[in-house]
């Protein structure tokens, strides 16, 4: 048995398949090294994940992709935490950014996005990603990310910059005002996660202007900040992954359309694509 999982910020998915083709899905907490140590890692699967399935002595390899898992003492970070709660198993950690290049393109070259939780995007020449301009994080940047577009969100509502109709709506919906608000982003663990758990409010609202035009400016920043910025953006194709990209397909392909561009694919989870692909390289 295999396991491929798919870590953000928020959540981890995780797709187990055996050598029948049969398959078992999973999610747990996400595994960020910048926000958890190995030992809450470990933590994490011993109580979340483990307890749910009676064949983990059977998993023989586990590939894991990852949000923050770009350098190689971070992806170890990581590793070390799933070895100890699978110790008999041999895992590999990598870059979330090139799970979405393998589960959009497989070999061949194009433009991988990321627009969840959080953002990214690469470069990618049908082996490895070649160009990576940075996303910077939720505090610098993450434009195109659910976290950027709760920043825009709160933002507006702190600023009372939010249109009447919309503020009543939000109020009705959340609890949190602005000390809380404030509270929760500077002061508590997580905050592209707090912020991006105000996604369900845009989704729910999208069809009022200006929810489109938050949605629009957020994708917007992406394409102009970043995705333009890559040279060869005019030939490659571009597609993206996650769940903001997936229900906010519609203002995506808007915000490229307006640039002379054109969304190839547009994909909400990488999982099965990423089992596909490492089928295809004589990994059951």
């Amino acid at each position: 048995m295999i396991a491929i999982a798919d870590s953000g910020t928020t959540k981890t998915s995780w797709l187990f398949v055996d050598k029948n083709k049969k398959s078992y899905t999973y999610k747990t907490v996400g595994f960020n090294p910048y926000y958890q140590s190995p030992e809450d890692i470990y933590n994490n699967l011993k109580t979340g994940l483990i307890p749910n399935f009676d064949f983990s002595d059977k998993v023989e390899k586990i590939f894991l992709y990852g949000a923050g898992c770009e350098a190689i003492e971070k992806r170890n970070q990581v590793a070390k935490g799933i070895k100890k709660a699978f110790p008999d198993t041999e895992v590999t950690v990598d870059h979330d950014l090139l799970a979405a290049a393998r589960a959009l393109f497989g070999d061949s070259p194009g433009i991988a996005c990321i627009a969840g939780t959080g953002a990214n995007s690469c470069e990618y020449d049908g082996k490895s990603i070649t160009k990576n301009i940075h996303s910077l994080g939720l505090f610098l940047g993450d434009e195109g990310s659910g976290g950027f577009n709760g920043k825009l969100l709160v933002t507006d509502y702190i600023r009372e910059a939010m249109p009447k109709h919309i503020r009543v709506k939000f109020e009705a919906k959340y609890e949190d005002r602005q000390d809380d608000i404030l509270d929760k982003v500077y002061t508590k663990p997580f905050p592209s996660r707090y912020l991006a758990s105000f996604m369900p409010f845009l989704m729910e609202n999208k069809e009022e202007e200006y929810i489109k035009s938050l949605c629009y400016k957020n994708f917007a920043l992406q394409f102009d900040n970043v995705i333009l910025r890559y040279s060869n953006v005019r030939s490659a194709p571009i597609g993206y992954i996650g769940s903001v990209a997936f229900f906010l397909s519609d203002i995506l392909e808007k915000v490229a359309n307006d640039r002379g561009l054109t969304i190839s694919k547009i994909i909400r989870n990488p999982l099965e694509a990423l089992v596909e692909y490492h089928q295809s390289k004589g990994i059951y």
